[in-house]
């Protein structure tokens, strides 16, 4: 399986993580995450002993807690495409319409930024990139809490994490699939 990563973010592209500490202390005790190690020079958690209640595995596959492990992405200036080289067109929120060059487009959002305005082939509707929709393979946002070792569609987050991430953050939480 190549790498891949399950990546939950705020819905809100421009919410910012207030208390990085306070965040990861939280999902400690609530039992996803445990120790912290060092992988590739970056400071990852391993999972914790409610991995697997935390996180649903579909088709029975195995939860597998010492091969999983946790990262944070703290917070940038400005909202950024968390996505990878499996990402999927993103649709127009207003009539569902993908996007055709949008990789394109996306860079030239990248150095635009506040100038840049998408344009939807189906309905004509402009709007900034963080109004569309990425579906289960992109996002745009600030920070993320990633979750390394998790392929596409293998698992989702349970209501109760997506809960706890809300109630720490006072922002809705959603996730993607990202692959190396």
């Amino acid at each position: 399986m190549a790498e891949s990563k399950l990546v939950l973010h705020p819905v809100n592209p421009w919410a910012i993580l207030q208390d990085a500490p306070g965040l990861l202390e939280s999902l400690r005790r609530i039992g996803l995450i445990g120790p912290a190690f060092s992988h590739i020079g970056e400071l990852h958690y391993r999972a914790g002993l409610r991995f697997a209640d935390l996180v649903t595995f579909r088709d029975g596959a195995a939860p597998d807690p010492a091969s999983r492990h946790f990262s944070l992405l703290e917070t940038t200036d400005e909202p950024a495409f968390l996505g990878a080289g499996n990402a999927h067109a993103p649709g127009c929120p207003a009539c569902g319409a993908k996007l055709a060059n949008w990789t394109d487009q996306l860079l030239e959002w990248h150095q635009a930024r506040q100038r840049y305005a998408w344009s939807c082939p189906g309905c004509g509707r402009k709007m900034p990139v963080q109004e569309l929709v990425w579906g289960a393979t992109g996002g745009i946002a600030r920070y993320s809490v990633d979750m390394w070792n998790i392929g596409e569609g293998e698992a989702v987050p349970s209501a109760a994490l997506l809960s706890h991430l809300e109630s720490e953050t006072f922002e809705s939480w959603r996730y993607f699939y990202y692959r190396f």
